[in-house]
């Protein structure tokens, strides 16, 4: 039996012992419960240290059964492997969601996850479950971050590949963008423009380049300004140009990538 603790964290734990699922590592589960707070717009003041913990054996997992669809459910169960799951209430007007994740922070604090849901105790909104293979299928070569809502929507894949100065420059970007020409506006159609990320040197990104260029009639000797920051010992190109006076898209890409 799962042992709440009201009014602020509860915390089920057990360890992962081999568990072949696919997942995302997160720098910290920080970094993580920061991701999927501002994703799913989740505003609580709750403790999210570790304050409970439990080891719930494969012949326990019944529960879960409540608020993992089936599909999931029967993918984390079939191998009978332990898991470590934590979670904690939200506490809402209407009743109570609890947030779930599923997954293993290592010994060096880094936080690799399965899954997270959102369960409503009160059964006022659905539940959900989020799997991160799904997330993992937005990786791609080339991103078009315009707004603070697209940061986060991609933020998952996008912590993979680049290092922490980069992701506070597109954060920083994609909110002034929202400030002056709206959050809720067409990033390709209407007047701002967007953060243009290619997060590795290859061949993918060196195309998704050259596309790019031709596309928004862009020469590329023709920027507004230019900078290079070393992070880790990689060059970072940041460039911004105009198309318009309504209009600039800013390239953010290890040196190399541009071709």
């Amino acid at each position: 039996m799962i042992r709440k603790i009201r009014g602020s964290l509860f915390f089920f734990y057990c360890l992962v012992g081999g568990l072949k699922m696919t997942g995302i590592r997160f720098q910290s589960w920080e970094r993580f419960l920061n991701y999927v707070q501002k994703k799913e717009g989740i505003v609580t003041k709750a403790n999210y240290n570790s304050i409970n913990a439990e080891c719930l054996k494969a012949n326990v997992w019944e529960h879960l059964q409540k608020t993992l669809p089936t599909a999931d459910y029967d993918e984390l169960t079939k191998n009978k492997n332990k898991i470590e799951i934590r979670s904690f209430c939200i506490p809402e007007k209407t009743g109570q969601l609890i947030f779930y994740a599923v997954g293993k922070e290592d010994e060096t604090g880094t936080y690799f996850c399965i899954g997270y849901g959102i369960v409503d105790e009160t059964a006022r909104k659905e539940s959900r479950f989020i799997q991160m293979k799904d997330e993992l299928s937005k990786r791609r070569a080339f991103y078009c971050i315009g707004t603070v809502r697209d940061y986060w929507e991609n933020y998952a894949v996008l912590q993979m590949d680049l290092p922490e100065p980069i992701l506070e420059y597109l954060l920083s970007q994609a909110a002034i963008l929202d400030n002056v020409y709206g959050a809720e506006r067409n990033i390709e159609s209407d007047s701002g423009g967007f953060c243009a990320v290619m997060p590795k040197v290859n061949e993918a990104a060196k195309e998704a380049y050259q596309k790019m260029l031709k596309k928004y009639h862009i020469q590329e000797s023709k920027y507004e300004c230019r900078d290079i920051i070393t992070v880790d010992g990689i060059d970072w190109i940041k460039a911004l140009y105009l198309t318009n006076n309504d209009y600039g898209i800013i390239i953010v890409c290890p040196k190399g990538a541009e071709g």
